[in-house]
């Protein structure tokens, strides 16, 4: 169902650069994490040998700043493919019963991995952290009260 008359853009609209700021926020998020980790930066709640606990950095403001760059990156995904001027919207495929159901079915699968890591964190990745390194782990976590957002509670 393709487009025959697509609108005219004339400037990009605001909502583009909100989208592209979130997810180079995120990205930049993610890489110091990367970056302060080194060697320790894992995709899974890992302990390696020698392994120190780092508080320095994104983790000086939150203690997993990994996890909250990713509602960052979704929710500059979704401006962006929505905004005016991207594919989705000038195409209608947005207005499209496909277009509806796939979209739906994606932001419900992408917002189960953004909620499930968030548990994850309390679960996992907090209850390995304090198991390894103990008293340690206590005074970072009261220096670093925040989980994932600054001066929103540690707990879900």
């Amino acid at each position: 169902m393709p487009n025959d008359d697509p609108s005219p853009l004339q400037q990009t609209p605001a909502t583009f650069y909100f989208g592209l700021l979130c997810i180079t926020v995120a990205a930049s998020i993610r890489y110091h994490c990367y970056k302060v980790m080194g060697k320790h930066f894992t995709y899974e709640v890992t302990i390696i040998k020698d392994h120190c606990s780092v508080t320095t950095g994104p983790y000086s403001i939150v203690r997993h700043p990994s996890y909250t760059a990713m509602p960052i990156h979704f929710l500059g995904l979704c401006v962006l493919c929505a905004s005016e001027g991207s594919w989705m919207r000038e195409s209608k495929f947005l207005h499209t019963i496909p277009g509806e159901v796939v979209t739906a079915i994606w932001f419900l699968l992408y917002s189960r991995v953004v909620v499930s890591l968030f548990f994850r964190v309390e679960i996992e990745s907090d209850e390995v952290l304090r198991k390894q390194f103990g008293q340690e782990w206590n005074e970072w976590e009261r220096r670093v009260p925040w989980m994932l957002v600054p001066g929103i509670s540690n707990r879900m």
